[in-house]
């Protein structure tokens, strides 16, 4: 680990040079991200450090955290602290830095960096920057050039010396082009100011990621957001591929699959522990093996009970911020992450191809030299996958339980079969060649 703090050491993130995956302080390791997207608005500092000190136990190794307010979807509270000089109305005056909240977010993201936790820094949400989606919901927060800058410059001063990971875009379409230069400005900017921290962008779930921003030198690994509303099922697998066949050859990371508890974009059902494990596990085994992101509906706003929050048509009213952070899916990606670095599962690639008459939604993920394979079964039915892997090892997992199984397994005409399984949750099949 490097020094970047006095009397202490923070954890060094580089995209490794043997493959498109993540190494941290010279080792082969998952970006596994809790998602608290207004912490630096919203939280204290006590509750901070609980947050941070419950998802290292429970094997997280990064945080997402938006360093500007996300204006058009938050909890409401009259405490929440703002980014900029509050004027004589209450409106934020754009030309000047509240110094007190960027020096207590940069104490935040150190005491994290302190515990291990990486923090993944969105500089400019959407509503932040011209020509977006977001913007036209709250032109009062567009920055102009010189503010635009001042928060990029702010932001590196003071949290590179951290170790943080910059993102410069938040839930961005990417289909106007002065918001793409404003983004490309932002990028260029940080890579002057902290060459070797590592950059992304985090669109939506409807966007292709542009050649140009693609092929550019202020991108370091590419990430994806699968959504929570309808059709997450289908792009949790889709983008991870599309985004894993991007040139160059990247990291891939599932910024924002489902988050637990979250409404489906306006619909009837919330997400649920088994449905973040589907998105989680669909996207790792479609090409997302570098990292995954987690939320819980009522954490990443930082929910009190009693407060007002102004996403409830798409969302639904979040969970006050404690049950929320307490939610069991934590646990289950955390597993996920223990899973992957102890088999190697960095390597896979989508292979669904290779699944015989499948009607379950599973996913089949494979190295290229077939050495590790993997099969997410998401109802407990029989799966055929074409390919002799009986003299692979198989090591069963019940996802929804936490812990290993059986079932049984044959091999006619080049096809494995692996049977029904004796439970009703879902299930992840390792296999992997016998030296």
């Amino acid at each position: 680990m490097e020094e970047t703090m006095a009397g202490s050491t923070v954890p060094h993130w580089r995209v490794s040079p043997d493959g498109p995956w993540f190494e941290r302080d010279g080792e082969r390791t998952f970006l596994l991200a809790d998602t608290l997207w207004a912490a630096f608005s919203r939280m204290t500092e006590h509750e901070w450090d609980d947050a941070i000190r419950l998802r290292r136990r429970q094997g997280f190794t990064a945080v997402n955290v938006s360093v500007l307010p996300i204006p058009h979807d938050r909890s409401l509270s009259r405490d929440a602290r703002a980014p900029f000089a509050v004027d004589a109305e209450g409106g934020w005056d754009l030309d000047r830095l509240n110094e007190e909240y960027w020096v207590r977010a940069g104490r935040m993201v150190r005491r994290a960096a302190e515990q291990g936790i990486t923090t993944v820094l969105v500089v400019l949400w959407c509503n932040y920057a011209p020509g977006t989606w977001g913007a036209d919901r709250t032109p009062w927060a567009v920055l102009n050039d010189a503010q635009t800058d001042a928060v990029v410059e702010r932001a590196v001063a003071e949290f590179a010396r951290s170790g943080a990971i910059f993102c410069v875009s938040g839930d961005e379409s990417l289909r106007s082009e002065s918001a793409i230069a404003r983004y490309e400005r932002a990028a260029s900017r940080i890579r002057s100011l902290a060459p070797t921290a590592l950059i992304t962008w985090h669109t939506t779930p409807s966007t292709s990621l542009p050649a140009s921003i693609a092929v550019s030198d202020d991108i370091d690994y590419y990430s994806y957001q699968a959504g929570h509303d309808v059709g997450w099922q289908d792009r949790a697998v889709a983008m991870a591929r599309e985004y894993a066949d991007l040139k160059p050859t990247r990291p891939v990371v599932s910024m924002e699959p489902p988050y637990e508890a979250h409404g489906y974009g306006g619909g009837t059902f919330r997400h649920t522990a088994r449905t973040v494990r589907r998105a989680s596990w669909t996207g790792v085994l479609g090409g997302a093996v570098a990292g995954l992101g987690y939320g819980a509906h009522g954490s990443w706003s930082w929910h009190r009970l009693g407060d007002a929050f102004n996403g409830e048509d798409f969302s639904g009213i979040p969970l006050p911020a404690q049950r929320a952070l307490e939610l069991p899916g934590a646990w289950d990606v955390g597993l996920l992450r223990t899973i992957v670095e102890g088999h190697g599962l960095h390597r896979l690639r989508s292979a669904d191809a290779a699944l015989v008459d499948d009607r379950t939604g599973a996913r089949f993920g494979m190295s290229v030299d077939s050495a590790i394979a993997a099969i997410y079964v998401p109802e407990p039915f029989r799966v055929r996958v074409r390919g002799d892997f009986g003299g692979h090892a198989l090591e069963v997992w019940d996802l929804a339980a936490g812990r290993r199984d059986h079932v049984e397994r044959s091999v006619a005409d080049r096809v494995t079969t692996f049977g029904q399984p004796d439970t009703t949750g879902d299930l992840l099949y390792v296999l992997s060649r016998r030296d």
